[in-house]
């Protein structure tokens, strides 16, 4: 339980950052890990002999998203009293955002659309900003202090 003027942040300094500079850092931060990990997974050496790149952009995507919302919730939403309800509340958004961006990555890669991945990400960036701010900051001050 949340004790009154004790941060759930990962730091109580970041209380000071308004919520939407906090969370462009953190989309930021995780665009980078997301882009150095879906290429290392694309190298050959990994899964790129494997599986064709929009299966690649699945799995990777699936191990990314507990990491995605760990970020989301200790920088910019609080970390929850309960972890895992919290993550599975946001599942349906990473699914999506998989589903969207894989079909996407799949379409632009036959196409050879010059940039793909960076279109896939501004795609799906934008799709998870919408609706992470509905399901994780619309929450009521009863339900944040829980």
């Amino acid at each position: 339980e949340k004790m009154e003027g004790e941060s759930r942040l990962l730091h109580p300094s970041l209380e000071k950052i308004p919520k939407n500079m906090r969370f462009a850092a953190v989309g930021v931060l995780g665009n980078l890990i997301f882009i150095t990990g879906f290429e290392i997974f694309k190298h050959e050496s990994v899964l790129g002999s494997s599986f064709d790149v929009s299966t690649i952009y699945a799995i990777f995507y699936t191990l990314y998203m507990p990491i995605s919302h760990a970020l989301q919730a200790s920088i910019v939403f609080g970390w929850p009293a309960v972890y895992l309800p919290s993550l599975l509340s946001v599942m349906p958004i990473g699914v999506s955002s998989m589903l969207i961006g894989t079909f996407a990555t799949d379409y632009l890669d036959a196409n050879e659309i010059p940039h793909s991945s960076l279109i896939v990400l501004v795609i799906t960036s934008v799709w998870a900003y919408v609706l992470t701010n509905m399901v994780m900051g619309g929450a009521s001050k009863k339900d944040k202090d829980v």
